[in-house]
């Protein structure tokens, strides 16, 4: 079993190395040393913020595994920001997020808290980071609102569509905490065809543990209230953490900016960029997202483009981290 972890890990550390070579590659040499001229010393302060933003994020994960029992005692946590920072680095280099990360982060908890708390408090933490997303979509709409005078009707009928959506996203994501999210999972596969009865087959085989899965996944939020909010209070600090990279981005070049407006910005970059989930390293869409969202606030589009090329910088060094110590076991 050992030898079978080390060598899916090593396959996520080449699948990063790889990455990060087709990053390099693809943006350039020269864009990557004309943007560090540009942002100048303020670039350490770009790549600064992030190291507080996955420390908030690992708090958030941290509240989540240590439920009290003693096996959870073993997770400290620099092994929780550890599992957090390399997590991240393998969901920028996979489509969807979720093909990388999250398998990698239960694969580094298992050995101590075993295969099912290790899959649920990995579920639980990613649902922390969606309902984020979220509830920062459904605050970009009233900052937007107060932030801009006159929005066309086209804008408007996005904006509701947004705040609608945002809202019964949430209303379904709390529905998740309290009665867990496997097997409704499973009863909406069974609705696929081709597929479906080998899914009904699966269900009716592990019913026993997917049950016991979704009462690991429900616990927290039915006996652990404190706990629960205490985690999503992290992972939203977090976000709005992220956002004064984006102030200090367009600050360096010597714009002027609110903080408020670079939230509007994130969140709707972040929509866009989420609406395409399936594109590896949100390759266009995040370039797309900023580009709509300055031009909401009548911000020239070139400053997307610059903020978008900075960002990307940013996420190969973090990349290049979060695989490095990938490989460095001993934060036990």
């Amino acid at each position: 079993m050992k030898n079978k972890s080390n060598v899916i890990r090593n396959v996520f550390f080449a699948l990063g190395v790889l990455v990060i070579f087709i990053m390099v590659y693809s943006l350039g040499f020269d864009v990557i040393y004309e943007n560090l001229t540009n942002t100048g010393w303020w670039f350490f302060a770009i790549v600064g913020i992030w190291i507080v933003v996955y420390a908030v994020n690992a708090i958030s994960f941290h509240i989540i595994i240590r439920d009290g029992s003693e096996e959870t005692k073993q997770i400290k946590y620099l092994r929780t920001l550890k599992i957090v920072i390399s997590g991240y680095a393998i969901n920028y280099t996979t489509p969807m997020g979720l093909l990388g990360g999250e398998p990698y982060r239960i694969l580094e908890l298992k050995p101590a808290l075993g295969t099912k708390k290790a899959t649920s408090s990995v579920l639980l933490y990613a649902m922390m980071h969606f309902v984020s997303h979220f509830i920062l979509w459904l605050l970009c709409v009233p900052l937007l609102m107060i932030t801009v005078k006159h929005i066309s009707l086209g804008v408007e009928i996005v904006l509701w569509s947004v705040l609608v959506g945002s809202v019964a996203l949430i209303y379904w994501s709390f529905k998740v905490y309290r009665k867990g999210v496997i097997g409704r999972l499973l009863a909406l596969g069974a609705c696929i065809p081709f597929v479906k009865k080998r899914i009904k087959e699966y269900s009716l085989k592990n019913k026993e543990h997917v049950e016991e899965m979704d009462q690991l996944i429900a616990h927290l939020y039915n006996n652990r209230k404190k706990a629960f909010y205490a985690s999503l209070g992290a992972e939203l600090c977090a976000r709005f953490i992220a956002c004064m990279e984006v102030f200090i981005m367009i600050y360096s070049i010597g714009y002027e900016i609110t903080y408020i407006q670079c939230v509007v910005i994130v969140g709707f970059a972040s929509l866009f960029a989420n609406l395409l989930f399936f594109s590896p390293m949100q390759l266009g869409t995040r370039e797309g997202g900023y580009a709509l969202a300055l031009s909401s606030l009548s911000i020239t589009s070139g400053i997307g483009v610059y903020v978008s090329l900075c960002t990307r910088v940013r996420e190969l060094f973090w990349i290049a981290v979060g695989i490095a110590i990938m490989k460095y076991k001993s934060l036990k």
